[in-house]
Parts: structure tokens; C-alpha cells; sequence
């Protein structure tokens, strides 16, 4: 009887498994690998959100072409700004603490975060002001012509923000819906 022809069948039949097997798991490996990069890449973006300011200040800079006495106003601006409102900040703080012990708690107290939110009014306008302050100091140190360009650029953004509201809102209706 001939042993060998069953026997290379099965020889080959088992090298195509491991042949298979193989490309499988690295295939299986290069996915996850690309996996943990995408999720790095998101944590990265998130993290960088808080540091947008700096970003924004170099992007503002170089659009409206600042002058070197132009930076230099801008950020004596700023820090002035944020010297002013450490104060503010820790008030702004307090509130969030007692804001969320108010919505953490388990039944909602309608009347108490009215109360606690009245009682920050102040706080809030003052923020508002500075914020205002700010803003109206900084557009001040730019030429009228930078002024100009600063204005359309704030309306691109304003309109850009309303499109990705419109598209948000869409969304969740699309799948309130389904």
C-alpha cells in the first residue's frame, strides 16, 4: 500500500494551516498596534485642548500680522488679565464644587441651586466684564485694517460653530428616529 501520497497530502494540507495561521496573527497584531497609536493620537488632541491659548495667540499673530510692539501689548494684555482673574477663578471653583455636590445629590433641590447660583451673580458679571475688558483691550492694539480682518475671521468661526451645531442637532435626531 502507498503511504506517502495520503501522507503528503496531509503534509501540505498542514503547512497551508500554519501558512494561514501566521498571516492571521499578524495581521491580528499589526491591527492592534495601529489600534493603540489611534488611541494615543485621541488622548494626545484631548489633552492638547487645554493648551489652545498659546496656539491660538501664534495662529492670531501670524493671520493678522502683528508687529513685534503689537505681541508684546497683546501678552502684557493677558497676563494682566489672568493676574486679575486668580481671584475670580477660585470663586468660579467654589461654585462648581457646590454645583456638583447639588446635582450629585439624590434627589434635586430646585430651590437651593437657585439660591447658590443668585448668590454668585456677581461673581459671574464680574467675569463677563473682565472677559469683555480684555477682549476690547486686545482688538484695541490692532490697526483698523487688522481690525477688519479680525471681524470677518470671527464671523467664518461663529458660522463654522453654528454649521457643527446644526450637524450635531441633526444627528441626535436622526437617531432619536431610528
Amino acid at each position: 500500500m502507498n503511504i506517502t501520497k495520503p501522507m503528503k497530502t496531509i503534509v501540505s494540507i498542514a503547512a497551508v494551516c500554519a501558512v494561514l495561521a501566521f498571516t492571521g496573527m499578524s495581521n491580528a497584531n499589526v491591527s492592534s498596534e495601529d489600534n493603540v497609536e489611534t488611541k494615543s493620537h485621541k488622548h494626545y488632541q484631548k489633552s492638547e485642548r487645554h493648551h489652545r491659548g498659546k496656539d491660538m495667540m501664534k495662529k492670531m499673530s501670524k493671520y493678522l500680522g502683528l508687529s513685534e510692539e503689537q505681541k508684546t501689548q497683546m501678552k502684557a494684555i493677558k497676563t494682566a488679565a489672568k493676574e486679575q482673574d486668580v481671584s475670580l477663578r477660585a470663586e468660579i471653583k467654589q461654585f462648581k464644587e457646590a454645583e456638583k455636590l447639588l446635582l450629585q445629590a439624590e434627589k434635586f433641590d430646585e430651590q437651593t441651586y437657585i439660591a447658590l447660583h443668585d448668590s454668585y451673580k456677581e461673581t459671574f458679571a464680574q467675569m463677563a466684564l473682565a472677559k469683555a475688558k480684555t477682549r476690547n483691550a486686545m482688538f484695541n492694539v490692532l490697526t483698523p485694517e487688522q481690525q477688519v480682518k479680525w471681524e470677518s475671521k470671527m464671523e467664518q468661526r461663529k458660522s463654522k460653530m453654528q454649521r457643527k451645531g446644526k450637524n450635531k442637532k441633526a444627528k441626535s435626531e436622526d437617531v432619536s428616529e431610528s
